[in-house]
Parts: structure tokens; sequence; C-alpha cells
């Protein structure tokens, strides 16, 4: 009887045992799995913040260099547009007085020198976050034109509204410059005898724009694509608006820009 007890107990005492090793062997389980998940998570959290990171980077490198050919693009852009446009009357003025032998200080070509200088500072405060401030877009043209027929050989026929045209600020400065280029072109390229600028706003069009001469013209189909050009095809776009330039050999050349009316404008 007491050999049957002790039996017992060592069986009892042996799936005791066994069942203290199994649970410690699970609990090593469990605390392994516990431990390599979270270093798992750490590790994965790790890798996913350096991509993030990486990524924040190239964005803002991307940024950064987007940042700096737009600006760069403007700087060029203006340059070729404005600032060039001023040194090509500028030269066409200086011809002018050699001819005729005519300077003095209240002459065109002083005020077309300081017009130069106020530019330069305008485009260098493009860096310092300058806006625009309010821009009168038939005043600007008128003015130019009464400039340029100081010291041209050509007739300029202006055909301009008698009110300001309903476009805000950046628009207007936009067909400014291209005005500009279309003008300039006009003047050092087309040996016309006469030039007619029309603008005109209706309930289809915003604005249309048409410069038209009386030069030697040239062959629109085979146009060569030059700075002036491309910078007039981006202005176009980007104000949603339309450029056309027909020219024919000994014909002349009609250059149209026309802004139409979106839907809530009309």
């Amino acid at each position: 009887m007491n050999v049957y007890n002790l039996n017992i107990d060592k069986q009892f005492v042996a799936i005791f045992l066994i069942g203290i090793i199994i649970m410690v062997v699970l609990v090593n389980l469990i605390v392994f799995w516990f431990v390599f998940t979270y270093m798992k998570r750490e590790y994965e959290l790790k890798i996913n913040t350096e991509k993030i990171n990486a990524s924040y980077e190239r964005q803002m490198l991307n940024l950064k260099n987007e940042t700096r050919n737009t600006e760069m693009k403007y700087f060029a852009r203006e340059l070729h547009d404005n600032l060039g446009q001023i040194a090509s009357q500028l030269k066409m003025f200086v011809d002018f007085t050699v001819e005729h032998k005519y300077l003095n200080s209240t002459s065109p070509g002083i005020e077309l020198v300081d017009k130069l200088k106020i530019e330069i500072r305008r485009l260098s405060s493009r860096y310092n976050h300058f806006s625009f401030q309010e821009f009168n877009l038939i005043d600007s043209i008128s003015n130019d034109i009464l400039r340029i027929s100081k010291f041209s050989k050509m007739m300029i026929d202006l055909n301009l509204p008698s009110e300001e045209i309903t476009l805000d600020n950046h628009r207007k400065a936009e067909v400014f410059r291209i005005y500009q280029e279309l003008i300039n072109n006009t003047l050092t390229h087309s040996n016309a005898k006469n030039i007619r600028i029309s603008i005109n706003s209706n309930k289809q069009c915003l604005l249309e724009m048409s410069i038209e001469d009386d030069g030697v013209g040239f062959d629109s189909s085979n146009m060569k694509i030059g700075s002036g050009l491309n910078n007039m095809k981006e202005r176009t776009k980007q104000m949603g608006a339309s450029l056309i330039i027909n020219s024919r050999s000994g014909i002349g050349t009609l250059s149209t820009l026309t802004l139409t009316r979106s839907l809530d404008e009309q």
C-alpha cells in the first residue's frame, strides 16, 4: 500500500515538473515573440522613418530646384521681354539722333534711359517679394507708342478703348510683355511704313489685341522659334489665351492675341 502511494507521488511530481517546464518554455516563447515583434516593429519604424526623411529631403530639393528654375525663367523672360525691348528702342533712338543731330535733356532717349533704370530696380525687387502695383494696360501702351513715335519713321495707327480693360494686374502685365515683343519685332525687322495696333473687349473676349504692319513679312510656316516666340507662347499659355501670327513675304504681318471669357466671366 505504501509502495503504491509512493509511485503515485512520483508520477504527480513528474507531471508537475513537466508542466512547469512546458509553462517555462511557453512563457519564454511568448516573451521571445513579444521581444522579436517589438524589435521588428522598431526596425521597420526606423526604416520607414529613414525612407520618409529621404523622401522629404528629395522633395525639398526638388522644390528648391523648381523654385530656382521658375525664378531663373522669370528673370530670363523679363530680361528679354522688357529690358531687351527698351534697349532695342534706345538703340533706334541713338541711330535717330545720329542721323538728325538731335539730343537734349528732354529727348525721348533720356526717358528711355530713365525707364531702363526703373525696370532694372523693379526686376531686382522681384527677389524681395515685390508685388505688382496697380497696372494700367491702356496707359502703358499709349505712353510706349507716344515715345516710339518720337524717333520712329513708321506711321503708327493706335486704336485703344477709352476705358481700362477688365483684367487682373498679372494678366495685364503679361499682355503688355507680349505687346512689347511684337512691337519690337515689328520695329526691328519689318521695315514697315505703317503699323496698326488695335485693342478691344467684347462679350466673347476679355481682350483682343492685333498688331498689323505692311512690312517685308516672312514665311510664317517656316518661322524660327527663338526666345521671344517661346516667351510669348509661355505667357499666352499661362493666361489661357491664344496667339496667332500670320505673315507672308512682301505682304506684312498680322499678330492677334485673344483672351476669351470663361463661363463665369460672361
